[in-house]
């Protein structure tokens, strides 16, 4: 468009809706028969091929304008192509040469006429020829005569380089003067045609510098000299296994980690600017070379010269700065100390580690040669031409001093200057704080050392660059509360410095505290012996401790210490690791479990801190009743005088746990057995020989079982209770017992049931079963009546029932060893105070006394009282120990005893009113009422009384809330192959029997049967 509009007179708007818009590579093509070339006007065919097809989709309407070229009713229409010609235009060059005077040259010089081309460079260099001398030119661009213009321009025609085809012609005159050569060396005054030759014009000299001192004027400052160093002394989890809070509580053993950061360098720099001057004294000679023109004879103007000198003096200065070090010092860290109570030996030294001090390399002077370089100025040569006074005559010398000072100037580089060099190097990290190369003039400011950074602490970021872990704490060390900590670190200065202060060190502030706090916790137990525990009323709140039977202390080491979500590392857990000992304290004598051990009472006995339970003996002898027994567990670092805390020490002011467990030490009641039975029918059962009082040492006991229910080694039929096939001698398997006979018996006490007014309580009561196979076994209970000399069917029980029975304790059949009675009668005696008589009168008495007879009450209630009672325990015992011989014999007791049925018995069902029967029936010995044709089964409920109260009995022998000693120890029913409570005589007749079944008395047999006249044995 641009070239439209420059090219035309119209607008492109008016043809822009009829252009054609399918114009193809190609599709305009030029013909050959171009003409008018060199010319003002040229024809230049061309071929189109072009869509018929606009933008607008329209053409121009040319049907009313077409005239001619459109028949009628053809209408016409036009496309345009835009078409652009891009055309060239040539330019002439013509250079003529000519005298001064205008005549023409061409003869000499021949002229150049050429083409010029755009871009091309031309330049005008004048030709020489003998006896001509250029004079200068003339020249015009618009194709005029150069003639024309009034003066001769001296020199050369300026250079088109290039030519910019901004005129079409180029014409130039260059002139020349005509004369007598003037030869070689001839001056003016040779030959007037001649022109004198320029003189020689010259300046030399030369600059002297002085460097003029520095002055500072400025001092930047800067630095970092304070490591704000804190630190902690921590629980090291790693080594402890667990995470300890050190600040509120750590044991001893455990580990501590001591950790002290800062930043990891300092440093202080003082950079100063020094500026100054370097002046330069100059001194430069001058000579001149003059030239004017003068006419010759021929009214010619030549050139005439002459030389004049002068001498110039003047100075300058160059400015000079640059930076030097008044200070520099750089500190790594070398190491640290910290101090605690908690420390081993109270402190620790921290070695740097995983770290590499900063690198400082550095270059410094004081002298300020060492920093500038002044530039030298070098010879000052001037060479200041020719001076031209023209045709005005001989020129004056002008006045160069500020020309030369110039040049001086110009000649003078700027300083080269340089500070001091400092490169810091940190962490494969290079600073160059202060550039030390050569520059001009004034040299770049110093940088600073980067800002160091401050280490984070190993809790929060890990780093170890000051830390040492494992900082044991010494077991020996004693609780303690809020123990301060104290540090100082230490910062070593690097050997590359400048007027550096040295090493330097500073106080670590702000180091937490340590708690010692070494935890033990006491939640000790002992066994409840509930197995072997007879009390008829057991306590609820005491655990059961056996006379002459094992018991167990538990001491973990596990409990419930201080809370763990406020004191991580303790809580519930194990501190075995803290403990130095285990401790339980009795207030009775023990034995260790294997009897080997003897421990007095009230002594602390350490136990292994790793063993669980310990296991003790009760000695025989301890009295019966209430204690409690004291523990104590002892820290490791627990001082030789400590106090203690119940189940844990969670007051650090004790070092040791404690705890109390209340028992109750309880006797024994044992060993029942039948010794002997007055029914001759048993005679060699338990005698050696008819009419014999030797023993053969059977007896019958409840069970094939002893006092804890290992087995006794007896077997059935030495086992209760005695029936049909009880008797052991063949042949005798239908043998009974006959009513009316007594059997002997004995049993035994442990405990402090050696009192006169203890004793032995046996209530009996009574079972009919019969004797019959066919029928299933039943055990009824029966009431027994007999017949006193005053009365007829007196119920057993009852208030008529006053029958009075006794038992002699040294009798000639019970088999009472006389040195048991001798040791009986010797410990009462020992054991009680205040007596009238001797030891050796005691004992007649004592023995004269066994042999009487005893109350023991009737056939519904039996007491043994002290007068049937012996002391079998061995007195031998630990020399230190807390119980005197005769207490130890004391302690085991042996109760004899016999009981029967009378030999007249009538057995009814329990609670038959016998005489409202007599009342209306006929009531005789042989009345259908009465029971026969079986047995009638006497059981025996035992019990032990203390002190006389009967109301408040103390053992149970089968009726304990918590143990059956009859059943359940000593194997009561345990030797037919199956403890069902069922017992069969050999003629397969089943019994049902019960816990304190003693004996089946025959119904239909008594004493009355057997008519020999002999005695009972």
């Amino acid at each position: 468009m641009e070239y439209f509009s420059k090219s035309r007179s119209d607008t492109w708007y008016e043809y822009a809706p009829y252009i054609s818009n399918n114009m193809k590579k190609g599709a305009i093509s030029f013909q050959p028969s171009i003409s008018g070339i060199g010319t003002d006007t040229a024809k230049v065919p061309i071929k189109l091929k072009i869509g018929l097809n606009t933008d607008s989709g329209t053409e121009e309407d040319i049907t009313y304008t077409c005239g001619d070229r459109c028949n009628n009713g053809v209408k016409g229409h036009r496309i345009y192509a835009a078409v652009l010609f891009k055309i060239e235009l040539a330019a002439d060059l013509s250079v003529y040469y000519k005298t001064v005077d205008g005549k023409s040259l061409n003869d000499i010089f021949p002229p150049r006429i050429e083409e010029m081309k755009p871009g091309k460079p031309y330049t005008f260099e004048p030709p020489t020829h003998e006896g001509y001398t250029y004079a200068g030119y003339k020249k015009t661009t618009d194709g005029s005569d150069p003639s024309k213009s009034k003066d001769i321009t001296e020199g050369n025609p300026p250079k088109l380089d290039p030519y910019k085809g901004n005129f079409e012609q180029y014409r130039i005159y260059q002139y020349y003067e005509v004369g007598e050569p003037c030869k070689p060396g001839q001056t003016n005054a040779d030959n007037e045609n001649c022109d004198d030759p320029d003189l020689p014009s010259e300046g030399m000299g030369a600059c002297e510098y002085t460097i003029l001192p520095p002055t500072q004027s400025q001092e930047v400052t800067k630095g970092l000299m304070n490591p704000e160093a804190a630190g902690h002394i921590l629980g090291d989890d790693r080594a402890n296994g667990r995470h300890f809070d050190a600040t509120k509580g750590i044991p001893t053993s455990e580990n501590l980690y001591a950790n002290a950061w800062g930043y990891d360098y300092l440093f202080q720099h003082k950079f100063g600017e020094m500026q100054g001057k370097i002046k330069y004294d100059c001194e430069v000679k001058v000579r001149y070379s003059l030239k004017w023109k003068e006419k010759n004879s021929k009214d010619q103007w030549k050139t005439k010269t002459a030389s004049e000198s002068k001498t110039y003096t003047f100075d300058f200065t160059r400015d000079y700065s640059y930076w030097q070090i008044n200070q520099l010092q750089v500190l790594g860290i070398d190491s640290a100390k910290l101090n605690n109570y908690a420390l081993p030996g109270g402190s620790v030294t921290l070695q740097v580690a995983n770290y590499t001090p900063p690198a400082l390399t550095t270059e410094s002077s004081t002298e300020t040669k060492d920093h500038v370089r002044p530039a030298k100025t070098g010879d000052v040569s001037y060479s200041p031409g020719t001076i031209d006074g023209g045709r005005n005559g001989r020129p004056s010398v002008p006045n160069d001093r500020s020309k030369l000072k110039s040049m001086a100037e110009g000649k003078t580089d700027q300083p080269q200057v340089r500070n001091d060099a400092i490169q810091f190097s940190y962490k494969n990290k290079d600073t160059e704080v202060m550039n030390g190369d050569w520059v001009k003039a004034t040299t770049v400011a110093p940088k600073e050392i980067p800002t160091p950074t401050k280490i984070r602490s190993y809790k929060d970021g890990g780093e170890q660059v000051l830390y040492k872990g494992s900082q044991l704490i010494n077991n020996r060390l004693v609780n303690k509360a809020n123990t301060p900590s104290s540090g100082t670190i230490f910062y070593t200065m690097l050997e590359s410095n400048v007027n550096g202060e040295g090493d330097q060190n500073y106080p670590i502030n702000g180091i937490n505290s340590v708690t010692v706090h070494t935890p033990v916790v006491d939640y000790a137990s002992v066994s409840d012996d509930k197995t072997h525990n007879q009390k008829t009323v057991p306590s609820a709140d005491r655990m059961a401790l056996i006379l002459n039977r094992p018991f167990t202390v538990r001491i973990p080491t596990t409990g419930q210490h201080l809370d763990i979500n406020a004191y991580p590392g303790y809580g519930k857990r194990d501190y075995a690791k803290y403990f130095k000992t285990k401790q339980v304290w009795f207030p009775f004598d023990v034995y260790s479990a294997d009897h080997k051990t003897f421990y007095p009472k009230q002594t602390w006995i350490d136990i292994p801190v790793q063993q669980l339970d310990t296991v003790f003996q009760l000695p025989v002898w301890i009295d019966e009743g209430n204690y409690t027994i004291a523990f104590r567990n002892i820290a490791e670092n627990a001082p030789t005088s400590f106090t203690a805390q119940q189940d844990a020490n969670t007051d650090l002011n004790h070092h040791v746990a404690k705890d109390t467990v209340d028992v109750e030490v309880i006797g024994r009641l044992y060993d029942f057995h039948v010794t002997d039975i007055a029914d001759f029918a048993w005679e060699t059962v338990f005698r050696q020989a008819v009419g014999s009082p030797v023993s053969t040492g059977r007896s019958y006991w409840v069970g094939p079982n002893g006092i804890d229910g290992e087995p006794r080694g007896n077997t059935r039929p030495y086992v209760l209770p005695i029936l049909r096939g009880s008797h052991p001698q063949p042949g005798s398997k239908n043998v009974t017992v006959k009513t009316g006979y007594h059997f002997k018996f004995d049993l035994k006490t442990m405990g402090n049931m050696f009192g006169d007014r203890d004793a032995i309580q046996l209530t009996p009561s009574f079972y009919y079963q019969d004797r019959f196979a066919a029928t299933a076994p039943e055990r009824i209970p029966v009431d027994l009546y007999y017949h006193s000399d005053k009365q007829s069917f007196i119920r057993i029980g009852s208030a008529a029932d006053v029958e009075r029975r006794q038992v002699t304790l040294n009798q000639r059949l019970r088999n009472v060893p006389m040195a048991d009675l001798k040791q009986t009668a010797t410990s009462i005696y020992e054991l009680t105070s205040g007596w009238m008589i001797s030891k050796e009168q005691y004992l007649a008495q004592f023995l004269k006394r066994a042999g009487q007879p005893t109350y023991t009450g009737g056939y519904d209630i039996q007491i043994l009282p002290s007068p049937l009672r012996t002391f079998i325990q061995s007195p031998a015992r630990p020399a230190n120990a807390s119980a005197t011989p005769a207490r130890v014999n004391a302690s085991v007791q042996q109760w004899y005893g016999e009981y029967s049925l009378p030999a007249r018995v009538y057995a009814v069902l329990k609670g038959t009113d016998l005489a409202a029967y007599g009342r209306s029936h006929v009531l005789d010995e042989k009345s259908p009422i009465f029971l026969k044709q079986g047995f009638i089964v006497v059981n025996l409920d035992i019990e032990s009384i203390v002190n006389g109260d009967t109301t408040r009995p103390h053992l149970q022998y089968i009726h304990a809330p918590l143990s059956n000693q009859w059943w359940q120890l000593e194997g009561y029913d345990g030797t037919d192959g199956k403890r069902d409570h069922l017992m069969t005589d050999p003629y397969g007749v089943s019994y049902e029997v019960a816990d304190g079944d003693v004996l089946f008395y025959d119904t239909d047999r008594s004493t009355y049967d057997d008519y020999t006249s002999r005695g009972t044995h």
